[in-house]
């Protein structure tokens, strides 16, 4: 591992061991690479580690028909995929390389017992990659080297798979450690970097999609568990050896509730502690700050800094202050430059910060002297003259009415303090405990890991700034400097032989947001782009929303509005006093119905949904998703939110009876609905005469997926509904057919167990083998058997009633073995569409005779009707 970058003073964790002696190198077996194995006497079921099988439902191997002990098998495949890969690849370029090159020489005496097992070094790949720089032959016969590699890597290793899990035959099936993993996975990753920068050949490609398991235990000891997944998905194996090895800022006491798709670490106010400035030893905090003078004065004489905050605010400017003579100065910031006294006013930097840092203060509107002093001295050296606004200072706290109004005041101004600000300057600890001129790998890793990339507020802050800046120990940096100067770094290394490519994948997973989104955004607001595309950045917003967390979870649509142009003012009067829950799904539901179009494979979504009828497709909130799922597919259409209230409804008639009998009447609800019966935008509610109650849908989003019908039957279906497994089963009868062969569709030798796969990356999980050809003896009909792995487990599941799985194939096509999919409540609708009221994600993935017994076992397999197209789902 000595081939991969490292902070400054860490040292190579990961040591790997190899056990062959002089006799079993690589080099010393003459043939190719790929048939490596059949010369070793290796079957291809034995390169798979597939035992024989008893053909018990519970699995297990044949006693005695193990043929290699595991660290045969260990040492089989690291001379294989380690040694063979390195020296074939040098090969293709004419550069020699032998196997004792990478290990490191015995120094050891012994006597009692010869040493045979080296340790295995890389230091020497980079000077090897930098000499292959002068060569640009056999492109092509390299990346399938590589691509073998990482084929067979994932087969052993993806989806959480190491050497401890105990295959589908009750033994442990891939017996190869995970530092010997690591390093195959290190090598080929680095190769494959280094092939496409070296022939020029750019792709942005997760390849292999394993992870190495030791490199995320080790993450997950330093750092919050999603931010521990988020990681391991954004980058490969170089940026995790890095990041394994740094420092961390996270203190994982507050951390305990945090899941891989969530962190749930927060503050209370009780518990809150205002920090002062570095170096400062005396008690100069003051509730009521010093309040020094105001400019302009609008005919006001303000005593306080809060009553002068109140005066900008009531005249339609925007606040700001400086630090002199030991108080606060107030300005009135006007966005017409050439109003009357506009000249006096100074500019003003806004600070972006995080809260946790001890820059807060949630009870007052104030900060220690020293933190005041601090901040205008970092002003000062950013723009000479100017003053500043902080939230801190500038929002006002109180529970108070006339406190809440000015509040909801600033936050529907948020858009215009950026905007106006000559500069938005970022300070986070995190990023001020190093100098700019620091290792660029060290300064980008910062960047990504700060609290203040994890928090909702700073996201418009640094979205909304023109000019944007880090302030690090010495000095403040453009993001567009620091982007910059890590491709220059990256370009600087590679040349060096070392093509590694976290540190530019770093910084912009943090600067793309606020740069091609938003001049997107700005194109929008310009005239360039119709507003009816504004649905387009929703996924964009998905994924740097999903990095965010903030103790309201109702602050999201404002900070959503704010960054992308729609009136704040109109989200902030939408409220459920005392709810937050319920604010923010009210707030979420007029975001959609604004937005209005979304990609269809929306409704595919792994987030927590919506629970407003008419809405159950959509995610409550984007915050915190930190791994892929929102469901929009490569090549998926969009479609309209629309409401199909006229739509022809079938009539549906009660009769009333009254005065004893003597007055009957029958009546018409499709066309007497009322308010009384539970007519509202989003459904028809409708009570029949059976005491049953109708709901019609009147607002979804059509898609044209194909969907099949499930019914649940109590006395046939006892055990398919228990989730304690999440999972229940399909079966599916194409009709009758002449063709004279087909082929059912492959599985996956590892199911998922209801956990979503990646989306994102063009397909769902590795690509599996291909089936074998069966043949359909006089046009018999083929039946494909599946199991649905259920990705939420609260969905409350009855016994007959019509549910439907909806996915992006049909059943039975022979193109792929696994489907996400969606699963809902059929329910009564108008007009020529299916209607379907979304209840959870699923991955459906096919059954074939050969695959293990255990993922169908205790479930019963339900028989599903013909796809349907044409579906509206709520």
């Amino acid at each position: 591992m000595d081939h991969l970058k490292l902070p400054e003073g860490a040292k190579p964790f990961i040591v790997v061991a190899y056990d062959g002696e002089e006799h079993e190198y690589y080099e010393n077996f003459k043939g190719d690479f790929f048939t490596f194995p059949q010369r070793q006497g290796w079957t291809d079921d034995q390169v798979k580690c597939r035992p024989k099988q008893t053909g018990d439902l519970m699995g297990g191997t044949l006693e005695g028909e193990e043929p290699r002990q595991s660290w045969e098998v260990e040492k089989f495949f690291q001379t294989w995929l380690f040694f063979g890969l390195i020296i074939e690849v040098f090969a293709l370029v004419d550069i020699p390389v032998t196997t004792p090159e990478f290990l490191v020489p015995f120094t050891l005496k012994t006597v009692l017992r010869p040493q045979k097992s080296h340790v295995v070094t890389t230091e020497k790949l980079p000077s090897l990659i930098a000499q292959w720089r002068g060569k640009r032959q056999n492109f092509d016969k390299i990346m399938q080297l590589l691509d073998h590699v990482g084929n067979l890597v994932d087969y052993h290793c993806a989806n959480g798979k190491d050497h401890r899990s105990i295959g589908q035959y009750g033994k442990v099936t891939w017996p190869v450690k995970d530092e010997v993993t690591t390093s195959i996975i290190a090598v080929a990753t680095i190769l494959r970097k280094a092939a496409r920068s070296i022939y020029n050949e750019p792709k942005k490609e997760r390849w292999p999609v394993a992870n190495s398991a030791i490199l995320h235990l080790r993450i997950q000891r330093k750092w919050c568990r999603s931010d521990a997944a988020m990681i391991m998905e954004d980058f490969d194996v170089d940026g995790q050896y890095y990041v394994a090895a740094a420092a961390s800022p996270e203190n994982l006491d507050k951390h305990h509730a945090c899941t891989d798709h969530s962190c749930e670490a927060k503050v209370a106010d009780g518990t809150y502690v205002i920090q002062h400035a570095r170096g400062c030893s005396g008690d100069d905090y003051e509730p009521i700050p010093k309040f020094i003078s105001h400019e302009p004065s609008y005919g006001k004489n303000p005593d306080t800094v809060r009553q002068a905050i109140m005066d900008i605010y009531d005249a339609q400017d925007l606040p700001f202050l400086r630090f002199e003579q030991g108080g606060l100065a107030t300005f009135g910031h006007k966005e017409d430059r050439y109003a009357e006294g506009a000249d006096k006013i100074p500019p003003y930097v806004a600070i972006s910060h995080v809260w946790a840092n001890g820059m807060g203060n949630p009870f007052d509107n104030s900060l220690p002297y020293c933190q005041l002093e601090w901040i205008q001295k970092l002003v000062n050296d950013l723009r000479p003259g100017a003053g500043f606004w902080m939230d801190i200072l500038c929002c006002l706290v109180g529970n108070d009415e006339q406190s809440q109004t000015y509040k909801k005041s600033s936050i529907a101004s948020m858009r215009k303090i950026y905007a106006e600000a000559v500069a938005v300057l970022i300070i986070d600890p995190w990023l001020m405990a190093i100098p700019s001129t620091a290792d660029m790998s060290e300064v980008c890793i910062r960047v990504y890991s700060a609290g203040w990339s994890r928090r909702l507020w700073t996201h418009q802050e640094g979205y909304l700034g023109k000019d944007v800046y880090y302030q690090f120990q010495d000095r403040a940096v453009a993001f567009g400097e620091v982007n910059k100067l890590a491709e220059e770094y990256q370009e600087r290394l590679a040349r060096q032989g070392y093509p590694i490519s976290f540190p530019l994948e770093a910084s912009g997973k943090t600067s793309f947001y606020y740069t091609g989104i938003k001049d997107f955004i700005k194109g929008i607001s310009d005239g360039h782009f119709n507003k009816d595309q504004r649905w387009i950045v929703y996924q964009h917003l998905a994924q740097s929303f999903g990095y965010r967390a903030t103790t309201k979870i109702s602050d999201e649509l404002l900070c959503i509005a704010s960054v992308i142009g729609l009136v704040v003012k109109d989200y902030a009067n939408i409220e459920e006093k005392h709810n937050e829950e319920r604010t923010a799904e009210l707030r979420m539901q007029a975001f959609l119905q604004e937005i209005g179009r979304f990609r269809q494979g929306i409704i595919f979504n792994s987030y927590r949904r919506l629970t407003i009828p008419g809405f159950r497709w959509a995610p409550v909130t984007l915050l915190g998703h930190r791994s892929s799922g929102l469901g929009d597919l490569d090549g998926s259409p969009d479609s309209a939110i629309k409401d199909f209230s006229d739509r022809t409804v079938n009539d549906k008639y009660v009769e009333v009876s009254a005065l004893g009998g003597r007055l009957n009447a029958k009546v018409n609800l499709t066309k007497q609905m009322t308010k009384t019966l539970g007519l509202n935008k989003s459904v028809v509610e409708m009570a029949l005469s059976n005491g049953k109650t109708v709901l019609l849908p009147t607002v979804g989003l059509p898609v044209d997926y194909p969907g099949y019908t499930i019914k649940f039957l109590a006395a046939e279906h006892g055990l398919t509904v228990n989730m304690a497994e999440r999972r229940f089963g399909l079966k599916y009868s194409p009709p009758r057919t002449v063709a004279s062969f087909v082929k059912p569709p492959p599985m996956p030798k590892v199911p998922s167990f209801g956990k979503v796969p990646t989306l994102g990356k063009g397909k769902f999980g590795k690509a599996p083998e291909a089936a074998p050809v069966v043949e359909a003896v006089k046009a018999e009909i083929v039946s494909y058997e599946y199991v649905v792995h259920v990705a939420e487990n609260d969905v409350q599941w009855e016994y007959d009633r019509n549910y439907t799985v909806i996915l992006q194939k049909d059943l039975g096509d022979k193109s792929g073995a696994e489907f996400l999919a969606m699963v809902g409540l059929m329910s009564v609708g108008p007009g020529d569409r299916y209607w379907v009221q979304s209840l959870c994600s699923a991955v459906v993935r096919a059954w074939r005779p050969g695959d293990d017994p255990k993922i169908k076992a205790g479930i019963d397999m339900m028989y599903v009707s013909e796809a349907k197209t044409n579906w509206v789902v709520t």
